[in-house]
């Protein structure tokens, strides 16, 4: 289940925020050797603010298993601040353009299907959070090794420059629509048959998808 942490509930996850921060060092520095300026064994910088929106995967066991990062494009932001430079018309900005960063799932050698489901649902988690909110589209950074996953998935991205070498990664800005059409495509492509975002605090009933 995805749980949308806000301003509005922070103080109710603050256990999984330490949680998410610790497990981002883990994944994006320990393991994919990422130069981030932080502290040891803590991965949080300036665009964890107060009005940062979290995607939680938290599962059946209360466990977290994966988080992604929302935020407006019309403040600061990873790419306005930091990769400005990959977009070759300007960086996208307006009420209905989000940014999403630090998007993970768990993994392991024996762990593949659980961190296909988390990725799964973190996915059309942020479509239903997306398409509530009247978010039209998502700005995001990624490397080109992902590029033929995130196409063949469903998404319908636009890139916004060429891609560029950083850190001994190549990586491309782009522009995700996030409409009801690919929502269904997309939710058909994971097998996901319902919802997946409990946010009692935005809704009162979950609503099953037409696929």
């Amino acid at each position: 289940m995805i749980h949308v942490v806000s301003a509005h509930n922070k103080a109710e996850y603050k256990s999984y925020l330490r949680q998410l921060w610790q497990q981002r060092y883990d994944v994006f520095v320990e393991k994919m050797g990422w130069s981030l300026d932080c502290a040891d064994g803590i991965e949080r910088d300036q665009f964890d603010r107060p009005d940062t929106v979290y995607l939680l995967c938290i599962d059946e066991k209360d466990r977290l298993k994966g988080g992604m990062r929302l935020l407006p494009t019309t403040k600061p932001h990873l790419m306005s601040d930091l990769f400005p430079h990959l977009c070759a018309e300007g960086v996208p900005s307006g009420d209905t353009t989000w940014e999403i960063s630090r998007f993970y799932s768990l993994t392991g050698r024996h762990m593949m299907l659980e961190r296909d489901k988390t990725a799964s649902e973190l996915i059309c988690g942020l479509y239903e959070y997306a398409l509530m909110n009247r978010i039209e589209k998502v700005s995001c950074v990624a490397s080109m090794v992902l590029f033929p996953t995130i196409l063949k998935a469903g998404w319908d991205v636009t890139p916004l420059g060429l891609p560029t070498v950083t850190d001994d990664e190549v990586i491309l800005a782009f522009l995700i629509d996030l409409n009801e059409r690919d929502y269904k495509t997309v939710a058909q492509n994971r097998k996901i048959t319902e919802s997946v975002l409990y946010a009692p605090n935005l809704r009162e009933e979950q609503w099953e998808i037409a696929v």
